[in-house]
């Protein structure tokens, strides 16, 4: 199974912050080693690393409630 991407949109939207934060953030992201990403036309998908994915598993994140 392929682990899905998501472009640089889709995760501001999904995080409520502008383009260009989440640009910064994934940035900072892909230097850490947690994502990788690749330009498809005129978007940039992102995906998780084995890095990235490990950290999210074994470190759940918890939301408060609404």
């Amino acid at each position: 199974m392929r682990p899905a991407a998501a472009t640089t949109g889709e995760l501001a939207c999904a995080a409520g912050v502008s383009a260009s934060s989440a640009s910064q953030h994934t940035t900072a992201l892909r230097d850490a080693g947690l994502i990788a990403s690749r330009r498809q036309g005129a978007s940039v998908l992102h995906i998780l690393t084995p890095l990235g994915a490990s950290l999210l598993r074994s470190n759940p994140v918890t939301r408060p409630a609404r």
